[in-house]
């Protein structure tokens, strides 16, 4: 079953812009929470979903917890932190708070900060020349809490799936910022080991000054970004570079791909006889899966494609009045475009279709089955490769990287790099402006059906990776040893 959720462009944001204007906090945040609820109630499948019975008392507890600290909240950050506790109870990196006129927060550390290491410790990863702490120093506790829950108290309960390996090296950098967090508290006496020694700490926090902001929380989450592109190494090697799935037509991913993928099919031949083909998929969050069925069938053909047993029993999309218009505009925004593929196109006619029907009957759900259209690449011949396929991810690929990684081991690939991050079993999503123009609720419409990687499961490399995923040489030889 494919994606074609468009990525998300509205990242969390701490720092940048701000606003004067006076406003009542928490009349803001009643007033949002209720309506996130609400969209939740009226567009998710969970609450319609009999095999999760318990949903919509999450959804009202996440509510509930929410109104209760608008009773104390008195300024943005208040506002702020209450919504990202309600976002993060329902455990799902796809229902989201897609904040879209952040307001400046003054952010303070103690001079040091840390991150989660290979072997899961909190360890200073970026320092103040001062600090009284040096590089890999690892907590062991603060103020008589153990680092482990100190963690998960002060910032997984605000960024949810915290048991997922990804999502504590994400945020892991956010232990020793303080960002204004009025439902935490924030560490005073720190204990570290230095050389195996204990090392007791009085932090003293000051202000992080804006400039140094990105370049010190990225060292605490290390990740690689690498061009879009393909490359021909010296021992014949062939490197796809894919970055982003993106399914915008519009989209930076949605440019570069065509290119890469059409001299793909052109250069096929040549490409069989590689003695290896790697599909270097880090920095790829997901989008739209299309790109990877894409791949996957110059590169198996798709006839091999259609031989693989479902990887669902299909999905369940809620029909609702809301996420009907969404796939309308899908389909307004692909009609014309020439990267979009044909497949994609009656697709969405198709859903869309769907849901109007299940909703004229009086249905909450309709049921997409788990069949593609197989006659788009009819003609393609399956390739007989030389070489293996190696399917490189780091720690941030989810969504329909997930997919590609699902769909291209399947076909023989081998998985190399880090552990992947993992989603649930509600996908595509939509999203709506809350009542104060300040955020948007990221509400996913659709559910998957019996797919055979479980919610919240990481896809995990069959050649695990330790060194630097930054260091694509070292990767290169790393690889070239298979």
């Amino acid at each position: 079953m494919r994606r074609y959720m468009m990525a998300l462009t509205g990242a969390a944001v701490l720092l940048i812009g701000a606003t004067d204007v006076p406003r009542d906090w928490a009349a803001t945040l009643r007033a949002d929470a209720q309506a996130y609820h609400d969209q939740i109630a009226a567009n998710h499948p969970g609450p319609v979903n009999r095999l999760d019975p318990g949903f919509a008392a999450r959804n009202d507890a996440g509510l509930a917890l929410a109104l209760r600290r608008a009773s104390s909240t008195r300024g943005y950050p208040g506002y702020l932190w209450a919504m990202r506790g309600y976002v993060a109870s329902f455990n799902d990196g796809h229902v989201a708070l897609d904040v879209t006129q952040p307001v400046a927060l003054p952010i303070r550390w103690p001079g040091f900060l840390t991150g989660f290491d290979g072997a899961g410790r909190q360890v200073v990863m970026t320092r103040a020349n001062d600090a009284p702490l040096p590089l890999g120093a690892r907590l062991n506790s603060c103020d008589g809490i153990a680092a482990a829950p100190l963690a998960a108290r002060n910032v997984g309960a605000f960024r949810g799936r915290w048991e997922l390996v990804s999502q504590r090296a994400t945020n892991g950098g956010r232990l020793f910022l303080d960002a204004g967090n009025p439902y935490i508290a924030r560490p005073v006496r720190c204990r570290f080991v230095v050389d195996g020694k204990r090392r007791d700490v009085q932090l003293a926090w000051r202000d992080l000054p804006d400039a140094d902001f990105d370049a010190r929380f990225a060292a605490t989450a290390p990740r690689a970004h690498p061009d879009f592109g393909a490359r021909i190494l010296a021992d014949g090697t062939r490197w796809y570079a894919m970055p982003g799935f993106n399914g915008d037509p519009g989209s930076t991913d949605a440019k570069a791909l065509p290119p890469i993928i059409a001299a793909m099919r052109r250069d096929i031949g040549a490409i069989a006889a590689a003695p290896r083909i790697v599909l270097d998929l880090r920095g790829n969050g997901g989008g739209s899966s299309d790109w990877s069925q894409q791949v996957a069938a110059i590169l198996w053909g798709r006839a091999a494609i259609d031989a693989l047993p479902s990887n669902s029993q299909g999905v369940d999309w809620r029909a609702s009045s809301g996420n009907i218009a969404t796939l309308e505009g899908y389909r307004t925004a692909w009609r014309d475009a020439p990267d979009v593929s044909q497949e994609s196109k009656r697709w969405a006619d198709r859903v869309a279709a769907g849901m109007t029907a299940a909703q004229s009957r009086g249905d909450a759900l309709w049921r997409e089955a788990d069949t593609d259209d197989a006659s788009v690449a009819a003609g393609e011949p399956a390739p007989k490769l030389k070489g293996r396929v190696y399917v490189l991810t780091d720690w941030g690929c989810g969504s329909a990287c997930l997919d590609a990684v699902d769909l291209w081991t399947s076909l023989g690939g081998v998985h190399v790099g880090q552990e992947t991050s993992a989603d649930s079993l509600y996908m595509d999503v939509r999203q709506v402006a809350l009542p104060s123009g300040f955020a948007r609720a990221v509400v996913p419409m659709k559910v998957y059906r019996g797919r055979h990687r479980g919610s919240n499961v990481p896809a995990r490399p069959v050649l695990l990776y330790t060194g630097d995923m930054r260091d694509t040489a070292a990767l290169e030889r790393w690889i070239a040893q298979f």
